[in-house]
Order: structure tokens, then sequence, then C-alpha cells
């Protein structure tokens, strides 16, 4: 197995485990006013738990429908139509269940992932294969890596809201 296959292989194993690993944050919260707190680190501006949550699955619905572009040679995948502060704003995120907007996550995250490990690992061609993005090309391997990092982030801004 090569290097690059088997940062893959890493890569898709973490995002595996944030399937059970945020869900099991957010079903442990045992006070009910943390869903209604903001993120601290954004003076007190931040984003709810549900909010997180709604981005979370916008996430996967932008960034699952470029992966798969991407793997399927397609060379301009689709670009948002909004910025993710406006999308969590307009989609009303923050008076959802975020219950709800966990299993709408899993769901999209589920999906994501089939078409990821669908993918040989070892095809280092189609992994580095890319499409415009923002200032430059943009790989699979680019996706994957955010896809991990990005989960990372927003995991930590919950537990954030929580100890806030």
């Amino acid at each position: 197995m090569s290097e690059m296959a088997m940062y893959r292989r890493w890569q898709l194993h973490s995002i595996d485990k944030n399937v059970r690993t945020l869900p099991r944050l957010i079903t442990t919260i045992a006070d009910p006013a943390a869903f209604q707190k903001r993120d601290p680190s954004d003076d007190g501006d931040g984003w709810t738990i549900s909010e997180v949550l709604g981005h979370l699955g916008d996430f996967e619905l932008y960034f699952g429908a470029r992966a798969r572009h991407i793997g399927a040679g397609a060379e301009e995948p689709p670009q948002p139509s909004m910025r993710p502060a406006e999308a969590v704003v307009a989609q009303g995120y923050a008076q959802q269940d975020a219950a709800d907007l966990l299993e709408r996550w899993r769901g999209l995250r589920a999906d994501s992932l089939a078409f990821f490990l669908s993918l040989n690992v070892e095809d280092d061609e189609l992994w580095q294969g890319s499409a415009p993005f923002g200032g430059g090309p943009f790989s699979l391997n680019n996706q994957l890596i955010l896809t991990a990092m990005h989960d990372c982030d927003h995991m930590n801004q919950i537990v954030k809201i929580i100890e806030s």
C-alpha cells in the first residue's frame, strides 16, 4: 500500500468514527439550556448547537456533490449560493430541533462515506484529480482531509458551547 493510500484509509476511518462521536456528544448533553447557548468564542454571537448541526448537513450536501463531480471528472462542480453563515440564518437552523438536524447530517454523511469507500484508495490519479475551488484546484484528497478537519473543528465548537 502506498503512503498516500494509507493516509486516505486513516482519513476515511476518522470520518467514519465521527459518525459515532458527534451523536454521542449531542445525546449526552444533560442540560436542555445548552441548546440555546451560542458559541462564546464569537463574543456570544456565534452559532447554537442546532446551527452547527445544520451547517454540518449543508457541508455534506455541498461537498458531497463536489466530491462526486471531481470523482466523475467534471470540470466545474456546483458552487454554493450563499456563504455558510448566511445559509444557517436563511434555513432557520437556530429554531430547529438538534436531534432532527443530527439525523439529517448522519444520513448525508452515510451517503458521502459510501461514495468515498466506493473509490479505490490506491488510485492516486483519481484522488489527485481536481476541480476549481476558490483560488485554485481542489482534489478528492483535499476533500477527504477537509471533511475530517471540518468535523473536528465543529465538534470542538460544540464542546465550547456546552462548557460555556
